[in-house]
């Protein structure tokens, strides 16, 4: 292995590389511009996610809502943060009547998975207030017209 200034100013440059691109997978999130938080349904989440067996309780949610297209808004935050897939997602899913349900999930803190991550973004559209079940058959509530935004970060 070479040794010398050169060598050692060659590492530390590489190692400052990695550091880098480290550094801006790991974005921080802003509000789509014009978005707005709304208060009701934040609360409603935050009460609700101690409840969920997919979210750690120390995960806040915020929620956002905007009018713009799912596509500019997905497209805003794949310049902010790493896109993460969901395993087995197979597309786009259809809600009943047939309406598509777009979403894209988006790793702020350099995480691997949404599970190990403490800063991540769903992005959705449209929004869906709650869901029941009814039988095996699922029953959505306050389905709206916008773009979603739901932002979890640990406490």
């Amino acid at each position: 292995m070479p040794k010398g200034p050169k060598w050692i100013i060659l590492v530390v440059l590489a190692g400052l590389t990695f550091a880098w691109a480290a550094l801006a997978l790991a974005g921080d999130f802003q509000p789509y511009p014009g978005a707005r938080v709304d208060e009701a349904a934040t609360r409603k989440a935050r009460q609700a996610a101690p409840q969920s067996p997919l979210q750690p309780a120390s995960l806040v949610p915020t929620i956002y809502l905007t009018g713009a297209p799912f596509e500019k808004v997905a497209s805003f935050y794949r310049g902010l943060a790493r896109e993460y897939k969901m395993p087995g997602s197979r597309g786009p899913q259809k809600l009943p009547g047939g309406r598509e349900l777009k979403q894209a999930y988006f790793i702020f803190d350099g995480a691997k998975d949404l599970t190990t991550s403490r800063r991540w973004a769903k992005v959705q559209h449209p929004y869906i207030g709650g869901m029941k079940m009814v039988g095996r058959t699922p029953q959505f509530e306050d389905i709206r017209e916008v773009t979603v935004i739901i932002f979890a970060a640990g406490k």
